[in-house]
């Protein structure tokens, strides 16, 4: 990383906060002294998660006097910025810690299992959160009612669940031909979204036309988790939010204060931004996994077509990241294969030729990669005994959802007469 990269890295940090919370602090909410939506969060959330922990100061100190500074500009008390924010940077370091601390090691295959994770994780710290804000503001003589902590935890909630397309989901390959498509689908969406929660009439002679609106909103962004990558799904769902959020407290809209008693509205409206971004977090994980496994399932074709028909093989999966070997097809494996001694990529070199050793643990261990076409070279390996078996072995190198380096493998034993590639090489 060169000297400038950090400092431009908390530069646009810094910008970027000021600016999403300026557009939060439109959307404030007079009666519960908060914002339907507090973009912020999810920016420090994902700064935190993708950081070491020794910068953790660092962003947290930036978030907080930029918290209290977008706050001071936009008028608000004092003691209530401080609330906010404090209880803001505790439950953001409370999750990114958790999720860390949970991710790690763990190598969780499914996207759609640490999605749900991270999800689980960010609405529980929300609802912690506004817990805490709701006594703490009660301390300072503040009247609050319960409906003030459930407008708190989902601010905070639909916040970072909004950027979290930025820093929790791989990007797919989309093809290079559709982007302009994917650009129309998205301004299609927004410009519905507009239509719908910028005029200023009476939803009420109308309400099985919203109603439709509504649903047919929900399903068209569903629709375009198959379109387009996750960096234009964050910006898609940041400008839905300020759309509805800032439409709903100037009263207009399906959600407006008009049509609803008890200020109920906002409410309304920012479980229905919660209810878009799980759906289409918990789709597009789904997609990212449906993906990796026809990929892996095609890389796997392309290896077994590398090796000998006529000779027995066993696949395999060498996660480089954490150093383990994940055999694909246990219960066809021969007593002379001991799985229980083939566990990491450090014992299966252990049972190799030192000439063969050489070759392969540049691979084995990351530092030869190659996704295209695999690579394919005779091993000596000593299994059950003291004598080496000869084999063949193919390699294609891959990562699965959670970035971690993988290599794809097929072990072949040769049983009977060698093939004559091989029977050159001994």
């Amino acid at each position: 990383m060169t000297r400038w990269a950090f400092p431009l890295k908390w530069l646009l940090f810094s910008l970027s906060y000021l600016a999403l919370a300026f557009l939060c602090l439109e959307t404030r909410d007079s009666s519960s002294l908060s914002s339907a939506i507090w973009l912020p969060a999810g920016l420090t959330l994902g700064i935190l998660c993708s950081s070491p922990l020794s910068r953790w100061p660092l962003w947290l100190v930036s978030a907080g006097t930029l918290h209290v500074l977008a706050s001071y500009l936009h008028h608000r008390p004092m003691d209530i910025t401080l609330v906010f924010a404090v209880t803001n940077l505790v439950i953001l370091c409370l999750s990114a810690h958790v999720w860390l601390t949970l991710m790690k090691g763990r190598g969780i295959a499914s996207n759609l299992s640490a999605m749900a994770l991270f999800i689980s994780i960010v609405l529980a710290a929300s609802a912690l959160g506004g817990m805490t804000i709701l006594f703490a503001l009660r301390m300072l003589a503040y009247p609050t009612v319960v409906s003030h902590f459930v407008s708190w935890s989902i601010s905070n909630a639909t916040g970072c669940l909004a950027m979290a397309p930025l820093f929790m989901v791989n990007q797919l390959v989309i093809n290079k031909r559709v982007k302009s498509q994917n650009l129309l689908l998205i301004t299609g969406i927004l410009l519905i979204t507009l239509a719908l929660f910028l005029p200023d009439y009476d939803y009420q002679q109308n309400i099985p036309t919203v109603d439709f609106s509504l649903y047919l909103l929900f399903g068209l962004v569903l629709l375009s988790l198959l379109f387009i990558t996750e960096r234009r799904l964050a910006l898609l769902q940041v400008i839905i939010a300020l759309i509805i959020s800032i439409t709903t407290i100037y009263n207009r809209g399906p959600f407006a204060d008009s049509f609803y008693s008890d200020n109920n509205g906002i409410t309304a409206s920012q479980l229905y931004l919660l209810a878009i971004f799980i759906s289409a977090l918990l789709v597009r994980s789904g997609i990212t996994d449906l993906y990796f496994l026809k990929r892996q399932s095609e890389r796997q074709i392309l290896l077994m077509s590398a090796n000998f028909a006529e000779q027995k093989s066993y696949p395999f999966r060498i996660n480089v990241t954490q150093q383990k070997v994940i055999w694909t097809d246990v219960l066809k494996m021969p007593d002379a294969l001991p799985q229980a001694a083939l566990m990491t990529p450090a014992q299966i070199l252990g049972r190799m030729h030192p000439d063969d050793r050489t070759l392969f643990s540049p691979w084995f261990m990351g530092a030869n990669k190659t996704s295209v076409r695999p690579f394919t070279q005779p091993v000596r390996l000593i299994l059950s005994s003291s004598d080496f078996c000869k084999g063949h072995i193919a390699l294609l190198s891959d990562h699965d959802n959670n970035a971690n380096l993988y290599l794809n493998g097929v072990l072949t034993l040769y049983q009977g007469p060698l093939p004559e590639p091989v029977r050159q090489l001994t």
